[in-house]
């Protein structure tokens, strides 16, 4: 996009040394050439219709907004507002701007095109963004496997005694196909009394 005196301008083609724009409007004939540094070079022709600085200044607000929901991790609703803030739009530009919520689907999608996927294998690099917390300090000081332990995940249909019974039960058969034991020195929980009943019943252990 090209700005010139509030009018706005799309590219129409390039060359090795020359850009050539349109008036944004389809009914504009009028022809911009600029150097490849968008430097003014020719204008032809009159526009037939006023300049639309309210259009900038959306369009302007939108980028900048794009800009850094792309290259930041701050909220787009706190984004949206401090450049609405910054651009200082006038009476106009607001009544026609979108809302935060009509361009959080396009901002999202945005920010997601930039973040990596998700790794389908052990070993992976991670990108330097994701080593560094907000302020540029390290993040992650070690990533090596020091010691492997098992780890189950238990979905319970609720809270009562012989559930937690069960599950115990399927831990020490499933060690047993392991070739072990389920015999836990320390279990770790929340107050859940049925739970610290049975753990006492079934498990020799020290409760925190």
């Amino acid at each position: 996009m090209l700005v010139i005196e509030n009018f706005i301008f799309k590219l129409n083609k390039a060359t090795s040394s020359t850009k050539y724009y349109r008036c944004n409007d389809p009914c504009c004939s009028v022809v911009v050439h600029t150097d490849l540094e968008d430097n003014l070079l020719k204008i032809k022709d009159g526009h037939c219709h006023p300049p639309e600085p309210e259009e900038v200044q959306i369009r302007t607000f939108r980028q900048a907004v794009k800009t850094r929901a792309i290259n930041e991790t701050t909220h787009i609703p706190q984004i949206y507002d401090e450049e609405a803030l910054r651009i200082d739009l006038s009476q106009l530009s607001i009544a026609a701007l979108p809302s935060q919520r009509e361009m959080s689907h396009t901002l999202n999608k945005a920010r997601r095109f930039q973040t990596p996927p998700i790794p389908d294998t052990q070993l992976f690099d991670l990108p330097e963004c994701y080593t560094k917390t907000i302020k540029g300090l390290p993040f992650l000081c070690i990533d090596q496997l020091v010691k492997p332990f098992v780890c189950v995940f238990a979905l319970l249909p609720d809270q009562k005694k012989p559930t937690y019974k069960f599950l115990l039960n399927g831990l020490r058969d499933k060690a047993a196909e392991m070739n072990t034991m389920f015999n836990p020195t320390t279990i770790m929980s929340d107050f859940e009394r049925s739970l610290v009943e049975v753990l006492k019943s079934e498990v020799c252990i020290i409760l925190i």
